[in-house]
This record gives structure tokens, sequence and C-alpha cells, in this order.
């Protein structure tokens, strides 16, 4: 085993298979995983932050009666709306990434592991802040098939998002460490255990 903590931060396209990977690996290192994701949902509710920033950005635009986040109407204005999108990045980007850096620090500090899942790493330039960085590979074809059976989301808006991201061809040349997700399940968890001992040996 490597004789120091490390922060790995998995990365990849809408629908390539991060969270599976990302769990294999904090499973194997024994370690907390954090989800970028899930922090800015977590944001959104009330008595946080970036709820509190975003009600005082748009003046309560996005707000049901009863003061909760109106997600819907708000998903549509990001589809539609380049400039809110950006609004909502400026508010929550900067708040998740302090939390993450106020994990990796005291990660360090206790010298534990952390896996961190961060979908947009390269889009918001956040590679850096990691020992290690990991790229999830999926085909785009494969990926509209995996999203549209398994979210709300439509093809129209599952193209939107493809084309705000990063192609993943191009994340591929950013890394060392990849895992093509899109042959078995069991082919992934031997890649994963793999890229687990390739990380973990100094």
């Amino acid at each position: 085993m490597c004789d120091h903590a490390m922060t790995i931060a998995v990365t990849g396209g809408l629908g390539s298979g991060k969270s599976t990977v990302s769990r294999i690996l904090a499973s194997y290192f024994r370690c907390e995983l954090l989800d970028t994701d899930q922090l800015c949902r977590q944001q959104l509710q009330p008595g946080h932050e970036g709820m509190k920033r975003l009600g005082e950005c748009f003046e309560g635009r996005f707000f049901c009666p009863d003061g909760t986040l109106d997600r819907q109407a708000l998903r549509r204005a990001v589809f539609e709306d380049p400039e809110v999108k950006v609004q909502l990045e400026n508010i929550l980007h900067p708040i998740v990434r302090k939390i993450v850096a106020t994990s990796l620090r005291e990660k360090e500090k206790r010298d534990e592991h952390l896996v961190v899942e961060v979908p947009l790493l390269y889009e918001v330039q956040w590679q850096d802040d990691f020992d290690e960085c990991v790229v999830i590979f999926t085909p785009e074809s494969s990926v509209y098939k995996r999203v549209l059976l398994r979210s709300g989301l439509s093809f129209e808006e599952i193209s939107l998002i493809l084309k705000a991201q990063i192609p993943i061809e191009e994340k591929r040349k950013y890394t060392r460490f990849i895992v093509d997700n899109s042959g078995t399940f069991a082919s992934t968890v031997l890649q994963t255990t793999h890229l687990f001992k390739r990380i973990s040996v100094p």
C-alpha cells in the first residue's frame, strides 16, 4: 500500500459509470466517498448557504409558496437560459469546492484516503486539487441508451448536457488512469481492481 494518504478524483461524462467506479475504489481504499453532485443538491435544501444565495440572486424566482425550491422550474431555466446556468454554477461551485477542500485537509491530518466523484472535474479545472484523477470512459452512443432508460431526461436534454461537457475522448488525454466502462460489469470491476493496485503501490 502507498505510504501516505491519497486523494483521488473520479470523473467522466454523463452516464459513464462514475458512481459505480467511485464506490468500488472507496471500498478498496476503505475510505469515505464524496459526491459533488450530491453536495450541490444538499446546498439547494433549506438552511444551506447555496439555497440562501440562490434566493438572493434570483429574488425568489425559483421558489414554491412554501419556501422550498421549485426544482423543475430551475432545471427548465438552466436548459433554456445559459445565464441562469452560469449564475447557478457561480453560486454552487465555490461552496462545494470549499467543502471538498475542508474534507481533504481533515483526511490529510488523519492520514486517511478520500475518493471524490467530480463530474465536471476538468470543466471547472479542479484537477490539481487531487493526487490522482481517474476518467471513466463510455462511448456517447451507450450514454444515450443508459441515461434515457434510467432518467426522465429527453434526448434533447441529454444532448445539451453532453455539449456542455468536455468530450470524453478529450478527457481521456488528461490522465494516465482510465476505466473503460463500455463492456460488462465484471470487466469494469477487474479494471478498477487493477487501477487500485497501480495507485496504491508506490
